[in-house]
């Protein structure tokens, strides 16, 4: 399955009842995959996914697949974020650890992808991967220049799809993708102000309209939700995930899925997406009517 249960900042606010409920109805509906990070809900997040994995850890860790990240600081910073991780997470080792946010200078001077290495080879980490935003990076490792990078995470969904011929060489060198803000934080399906009237969520409504880089969605994804609502009526919600299923150069799809019937609806969706020619009409509209600039 290529859904993974996305721990952010909302995650670590959970009481620990509701949060390990949800975690076990995304495992009974096959979910197997979690990704977190060190930082996330104030060092929260982390440490709360840990104490609802604690069984399922203990009785099928291969089973499962962790994944974290922190930003790239430090080798220090790094390799003692990893070992926090593995404490708070109570397992010994993380499935993909993904660097978040590195320059090009981080990258290229090899200093943090000698440490991350090291870590690797003491068994700490499986894979190596870069949860990046930049167009310039993204290029880089699609051209394999990196040996030590295994798997990108990218802002992938139907307003940036400049990033698709990046992706697809990505592929052609082995490396797993991953792909972020499909929803585009949940603006592809509805506006700002409907997902607050539904959540309730102060800090969802601060997120966009106080942060620049969020901010920039708002107008593009209101283009594209009125073409969609128009011309696809009874599965308008459901086609920017499908657009990123039916994505073949995709290998996991990490969501924020913090109710039942998000993760009814987007199990669902994984099942049985809109069909390719669907999802491929709508990528065309969406690449001439309202892709981000960069």
């Amino acid at each position: 399955m290529k859904l993974e249960f996305g721990t952010g900042s909302r995650f670590g606010r959970l009481n620990f009842k509701y949060a390990k409920n949800i975690v076990d109805y995304a495992i009974k509906l096959g979910i197997k995959r979690f990704d977190t990070g060190y930082t996330y809900g104030n060092f929260k997040s982390q440490p709360l996914l840990g104490r609802c994995l604690k069984k399922e850890i203990l009785d099928f860790r291969e089973g499962l697949c962790l994944s974290t990240k922190c930003a790239a600081i430090s080798e220090e910073y790094i390799e003692y974020s990893i070992n926090q991780s593995i404490e708070s997470l109570n397992c010994k080792f993380i499935d993909n650890f993904h660097l978040w946010g590195p320059t090009l200078y981080q990258l290229e001077n090899k200093n943090i992808l000698k440490k991350l290495k090291h870590l690797k080879q003491k068994g700490l980490i499986n894979k190596i991967s870069v949860n990046t935003h930049d167009i310039n990076i993204i290029k880089k490792i699609s051209k394999g220049y990196f040996d030590e990078i295994e798997g990108i995470m990218v802002d992938y969904n139907l307003l940036q799809q400049d990033r698709k011929k990046y992706l697809s060489r990505i592929k052609k060198n082995n490396l797993s993708v991953f792909a972020g803000t499909v929803l585009c934080q949940g603006l592809l399906i509805e506006s700002i102000f409907k997902t607050y009237l539904r959540t309730f969520s102060p800090f969802y409504l601060g997120r966009i309209l106080l942060q620049k880089e969020k901010r920039r969605f708002i107008d593009p994804a209101k283009i594209l939700r009125k073409y969609i609502q128009t011309n696809y009526k009874d599965s308008f919600k459901k086609i920017p995930l499908s657009f990123i299923l039916n994505e073949d150069c995709v290998d996991y799809i990490p969501m924020g899925m913090l109710s039942f019937s998000s993760l009814d609806k987007n199990i669902e969706i994984t099942k049985n997406p809109i069909e390719t020619k669907i999802t491929n009409k709508v990528s065309k509209w969406a690449k001439k009517n309202c892709q981000i600039k960069l």
